[in-house]
């Protein structure tokens, strides 16, 4: 009965014991405990009363290391597995007697920082297995979950540039609007388990602090009139224009707390206040505050608004994931700045934070980059180009100038890839590793696993700012065809463009 386990017996000291549910021995292969077939467990140790309870589960394996036996007059040291099946469990175990003992007698001429040094080597071990197993998790489950929202998207894109009746465009914005929620909450789940996971990672580049705060008042004055809400905007004169921080997070943090105020105000204004408390040659310490007049919150609930899926008792429907302020919470803390509210309930509520920027050196006017670079009015290849740093748009397109075959269009996240490939068809698509939304693989990952055939083989190019061989092979393996590291020559970026391409047109 035991042979279906000698994959088990790798050493002599390996032991079995195959126990039924009700904790009987069905059969056995042990040298501690001989005759014991036909016995229950716990008449062989008490021990064992501590795994009887685990005899119900299936399927599970539990570990049990360094396990001292005493059976008549000898003790002895093992280490077990206990693997429970659907009718029968198995206790595998070693007797690593000798082993601890000379373990034990190496120990004691060891001196303490050699006892460390092992500990911190074996500690970080198992902490790199741990982590490429949350990588792995979350990169797949990232996959998984994003995968029907945007093959959604896609195929709602797709209806609108059909002929449709009046009925049928509305359930199809009913559709498209729902979609877009859910998306949003996808991507606030998403990021709270990658903080959560230590997986968050901030991307910082050089962008115009001024144009931000302006295009996200430009999309909430919007909103606010829709609701009949005033937006005021006051911003200080000394706030630096060009800054490298992350714009995305920025951008996060201001609009789910502009977005809040707007939900839970009614009638009234909505303020944002942006202020620069201290300015050196290097560093810019930025708070800005939101302030509405809508319900308010109670004193008691100021110390809870910021955990996960928590949200404030009121008589307005909330159809969040009750994530916004976690989220904001918590990118707040991984910039290193401070967040406070302040609330009288019936009059409004006040978040303010405060970051600290780092100043560009040069805050002279970018060049204007339109989102579609036409080189030619003829040209004969299209790539698509997800590029979030605008000085790194700007030194592509200078590369790709030399041709006068491209026409390139630019987007800066993983979710305008996925719009602008519903669009239009593309000979290849150059990501940047790290992109908001979804970054480079993941974006890689759903046009290679998406149900849109069009775009599904098209050649995929990801450029690193920190290259390495590593980071290639883990491309290669999940079906990118090309791999370049940032500063790159600009004929070598050629030269691989158009062989990707001409491989393309020779499939």
């Amino acid at each position: 009965m035991l042979t279906n386990y000698n994959f088990f017996h790798k050493k002599q000291t390996n032991q079995i014991l195959l126990i039924n549910k009700q904790g009987i021995i069905i059969d056995s292969e042990s040298d501690l405990f001989i005759d014991s077939k036909g016995k229950h467990l716990s008449d062989l140790h008490p021990f064992f009363d501590t795994i009887i309870p685990l005899l119900n589960t299936t399927n599970k394996q539990y570990n049990f290391d360094c396990i001292n036996l005493t059976i008549g007059k000898n003790t002895r040291t093992v280490d077990g597995i206990l693997n429970t099946e659907d009718e029968h469990a198995v206790f595998v175990f070693q007797d690593l007697t000798e082993q601890y003992i000379l373990y034990q007698k190496v120990a004691q001429l060891r001196n303490e920082a050699e006892i460390k040094s092992q500990l911190y080597y074996h500690i970080n071990y198992l902490l790199k297995e741990k982590e490429a197993f949350k990588d792995d998790f979350i990169a797949n489950f990232t996959h998984a979950i994003r995968m029907p929202v945007n093959t959604i998207s896609g195929f709602t894109a797709l209806l609108e540039d059909s002929n449709l009746e009046q009925s049928q465009r509305y359930n199809l914005n009913i559709i498209k609007n729902t979609n877009e929620k859910l998306r949003v909450m996808i991507n606030e789940i998403l990021d709270i388990s990658k903080i959560e996971s230590g997986h968050f990672t901030i991307n910082s580049i050089r962008y115009n602090l001024l144009n931000e705060f302006d295009e996200i008042i430009s999309i909430y004055t919007k909103k606010c009139e829709k609701k009949g809400l005033k937006l005021n905007y006051k911003i200080d004169e000394k706030c630096p224009k060009y800054v490298i921080a992350d714009k995305y997070r920025l951008a996060q943090i201001a609009s789910n707390l502009i977005g809040n105020a707007i939900k839970f105000t009614e009638q009234g204004s909505i303020d944002l206040n942006v202020v620069c408390k201290t300015l050196t040659k290097d560093k810019a310490t930025i708070q800005f505050s939101i302030t509405d007049t809508g319900i308010g919150i109670e004193q008691d609930q100021l110390e809870v608004i910021y955990k996960s899926f928590y949200q404030v008792s009121n008589k307005i429907r909330n159809d969040g994931s009750g994530l916004g302020l976690a989220i904001v919470k918590e990118l707040v803390n991984a910039l290193d700045g401070t967040i406070e509210v302040n609330s009288t309930l019936g009059e409004g509520t006040t978040f303010t934070v405060t970051l600290d920027f780092e100043i560009d050196k040069n805050q002279k006017e970018d060049k204007h980059i339109t989102k579609t670079n036409k080189t030619t009015a003829n040209y004969e290849f299209k790539i698509l180009l997800a590029e979030p740093s605008k000085r790194d748009q700007a030194i592509f397109l200078e590369s790709v100038s030399k041709s006068k075959k491209f026409d390139v269009v630019i987007v800066e996240t993983g979710d305008d890839v996925v719009e602008e490939l519903h669009k239009q068809p593309f000979d290849i698509a150059i990501f940047n590793l790290k992109l908001p939304t979804m970054d480079g693989l993941d974006t890689a990952r759903y046009i290679r696993h998406s149900d849109f055939e069009n775009f599904k083989q098209i050649p995929i190019m990801i450029l690193s700012k920190h290259p390495s061989k590593e980071e290639e092979q883990y491309c290669k393996q999940r079906r990118i065809n090309s791999y370049l590291g940032k500063p790159y020559d600009k004929d070598v970026l050629l030269r691989k463009i158009k062989y990707l391409i001409k491989k393309k047109q020779a499939n």
